[in-house]
């Protein structure tokens, strides 16, 4: 069971989740503000949708209870980086193992019996990690839905002889296990308002909506970086990636070939 809420006698908000439902609340209803400036009369509701991709690492369990320092605190604290890294990105870009893929597959038949439609399970850049993806839904159910998925990926690796990591960051040089957090915003009548229309008209609703998010995370830059900022988290990034110290937006060029801005342009847009 996952507690929804929690408020004090008179009001206060003494979780997390209270304050997700009640921005929730205040962009809806600033949204169709703007959608009934543009002439839409149907829309009701506005809802903010997310995507949580998330990564983790599957060692057997043999190797897992020789380290004290994973049984500890689930993490690598001591170590040398394997003679086999990410070169030439081939362990992203290479079969999935067979012991491997039975987990993956038990998983997604473990989380469909929940109602979370996993979707995407491949492998990672680093070495023993891998991510899976569900189908994006509303902002508060799709929280709910992660953190059963971090505690389904855990109960489903031990039964295959695995044992599943989510640290941030094994060590230097070796990438960490985090979410992208694929977000948008969607109204009751079937628009998604990040979304470009087929006409001037629909374009300049989109250009709106884009250009408000832009600025509130120019001008919320600092509660953003406050919700996310912890000794792991900050340390968790790096190669194609900005740290979480860095917090910008990148709506595309005429150039497109490089991986990275394309992964940004989808992430905003």
């Amino acid at each position: 069971m996952i507690p929804t809420a929690f408020c004090s006698y008179t009001g206060e908000a003494l979780d997390k989740k209270t304050p997700l439902l009640r921005s929730m609340d205040v962009l809806s209803e600033q949204a169709l503000r703007v959608l009934r400036l543009f002439g839409n009369k149907t829309a009701t509701r506005v809802t903010t949708t997310v995507g949580p991709e998330q990564e983790y690492f599957c060692i057997d369990k043999n190797f897992f209870n020789l380290r004290q320092d994973l049984m500890l605190t689930g993490r690598t604290l001591f170590g040398a980086k394997p003679s086999k890294g990410q070169e030439s990105e081939d362990h992203y870009f290479g079969s999935i193992k067979p012991r491997i893929m039975q987990f993956m597959i038990e998983l997604d038949a473990e989380l469909w019996l929940l109602g979370i439609n996993s979707k995407t399970r491949h492998n990672e850049v680093a070495p023993s990690q891998y991510e899976m993806a569900p189908v994006f839904t509303t902002t508060n159910i799709a929280m709910d839905h992660n953190q059963l998925i971090m505690d389904t990926l855990k109960k489903v690796a031990n039964k295959h002889g695995l044992s599943c990591l989510l640290h941030e960051k094994p060590f230097k040089g070796v990438n960490g296990s985090g979410k992208h957090n694929n977000w948008s915003m969607s109204s009751n009548d079937g628009q998604n308002l990040l979304e470009p229309g087929d006409n001037p008209h629909d374009n300049a609703q989109f250009l709106f909506f884009l250009v408000a998010t832009i600025m509130a995370v120019d001008k919320h830059g600092d509660l953003l970086r406050v919700a996310i900022s912890n000794a792991g988290n900050d340390h968790r990034l790096g190669a194609n990636e900005a740290p979480p110290a860095i917090i910008s937006i990148f709506l595309g060029g005429d150039n497109y070939t490089d991986e990275w801005k394309n992964e940004a342009l989808s992430v905003v847009c």
